[in-house]
């Protein structure tokens, strides 16, 4: 526990008392007290290195400082509040973090009134707070920065204490009456740096915020609210949230993310906690949910929750056009005009370059039958037993344009919108972009639209090769499918048939 000391001065009606704030992890470092230096009021002085309400995590407990606009309470009957402080003054950066929010391991409160009674409640109601009473637990809560819990003592984060006269002063230790949720996410697919975590949504079927009455010994927990749709949650967004984030490590990493959360103690069921993320390069987001049938929320304590972030991923190698790499054109024919394509827009994924590369989200693709749910699927002829390898002048992209194109007798597929319903019987084909990426390594999204390498040359021209294709609106009146060319040195998707 940390202990704080309450001195009494030789002032008249005049008390300096020393404060500072319980930490998970009990150590009980002390420093010098610092004399008051405003006349006849009393002055509550912390003298701890580790206090209040800011926060960090250490990785096995939340350290906690003193921050601007932090206020205190003593109970002499009435509760009264400080009348000003030093915080300002003692305010120094996080060593961590130049850019985070300053704090104090010291603070000095001063009180109108005489104290001489052997003991005092004291208690803290959050940042600003301006009754001693109440405190709000707020279902909207925001943190800037990776493990800089700057914002817990606006959201709802209390304490109390009880100063014991120790003879020439006062002793008291104050205990953080919320509870602290901590959060680790990770992902072992190896989100791209684009890929940001926006904000964190806990819901459960109890109320998770509102406002509750508070005394010498914390949150009444009898005063919690009624469950209504909008007390059931608590959303804490991150680095501004929308299009900004925190990054997603491959390994929990306290020092990436460490979203923060303060709520009110008690047990909550059928929890669920939601990851919003979002691909500042491909512009897609996608909600991946956790669900909990009960957890536990102890005052004053912090619960530590790591979750690997899982979707559906795709690696999808990509190239200059190699000739053998994907079917050939006759399957590809085969898969166009047997396989019932399906073009679905719906579908959210995690696509990458190799098992090492970055990924992206991406949003759309392709699903056609299977080869062995194809009837006389082979790559000897098309499925008007035409041999096309040779004579595929009838399916190609019209290179100016960028449309498919049907040039002869109307050999274009057809598409159906949506997502078969017998899907074992087929494979996914992801939409995505590789060519004009600078990077290299991220990938496009194609919303839907398609285009990869087929393993045949486009006949006549030694600097193409066959490219199966999908447009779709508003590149196109409607949705089509079909065979085109490309050139070779262009960046496209090898196909991975099945």
């Amino acid at each position: 526990m940390k202990t704080n000391t309450l001195s009494l001065l030789a002032f008249t009606g005049a008390l300096f008392l020393m404060t500072a704030c319980a930490n998970e992890e009990t150590n009980s470092k002390q420093e010098q007290a610092q004399k008051p230096d405003t006349k006849g009021l009393t002055a509550f002085v912390v003298n701890n290195g580790a206090t209040r309400t800011t926060a960090d995590y250490d990785g096995s407990g939340l350290n906690f400082y003193w921050t601007e606009g932090d206020r205190l309470w003593v109970n002499n009957g009435t509760l009264i509040q400080d009348n000003s402080n030093n915080i300002t003054d003692l305010l120094t950066p996080n060593p961590k973090r130049s850019d985070a929010v300053k704090r104090a391991a010291t603070a000095r409160f001063y009180f109108s009134g005489t104290y001489t009674a052997p003991s005092y409640p004291v208690r803290y109601t959050g940042k600003n707070s301006t009754v001693g009473d109440k405190v709000i637990i707020k279902d909207q809560q925001a943190q800037a920065l990776p493990n800089d819990a700057a914002h817990i003592g606006e959201d709802g984060d209390c304490g109390t204490g009880t100063a014991i006269n120790s003879g020439g002063g006062y002793n008291f230790t104050l205990d953080h009456k919320a509870s602290y949720l901590t959060l680790l996410p990770y992902s072992t697919i190896n989100f791209s740096a684009a890929v940001k975590l926006t904000q964190v949504k806990i819901t459960a079927d109890e109320a998770l915020s509102g406002q509750f009455n508070f005394n010498d010994s914390g949150i009444d927990l009898g005063s919690r609210p009624a469950p209504t749709p909008a007390n059931r949650s608590i959303t804490l967004t991150l680095s501004g949230g929308g299009t900004n984030g925190f990054v997603i490590p491959v390994a929990a990493a306290k020092e990436s993310n460490s979203p923060i959360m303060v709520l009110p103690p008690g047990t909550y069921n059928n929890v669920s906690i939601e990851y919003t993320l979002y691909d500042q390069f491909t512009t897609k987001t996608e909600t991946i949910k956790k669900e909990y049938a009960t957890l536990t929320f102890v005052p004053g304590k912090n619960k530590k929750i790591s979750t690997n972030l899982q979707m559906r991923s795709y690696i999808t190698p990509m190239g200059y056009w190699r000739e053998f790499v994907g079917p050939n054109t006759n399957q590809a024919l085969w898969y166009i005009y047997r396989g019932d394509p399906h073009l679905d827009q719906t579908t959210i994924f995690a696509a990458k370059r190799s098992a090492t590369s970055p990924a992206n989200i991406c949003l759309g693709g392709i699903w056609v039958k299977k080869a062995a749910k194809i009837p006389g699927f082979t790559g000897s002829n098309d499925p008007f037993g035409v041999n096309q390898i040779y004579y595929w002048e009838t399916y190609r992209v019209d290179g100016y344009s960028g449309y498919l194109s049907n040039m002869n007798n109307g050999n274009l597929g057809s598409l159906t919108i949506g997502i078969p319903a017998n899907i074992s019987d087929y494979y996914f084909i992801p939409s995505v972009f590789g060519y004009n990426v600078v990077d290299g390594v991220s990938i496009k999204s194609g919303d839907g639209m398609i285009r990869y390498w087929v393993g045949t040359r486009f006949y006549g021209h030694m600097v193409q090769g066959n490219v199966f294709a999908v447009d779709i609106p508003p590149a196109v009146p409607s949705a089509t499918i079909g065979v085109g060319c490309g050139y070779s040195t262009n960046i496209m998707a090898y196909w991975q048939a099945q």
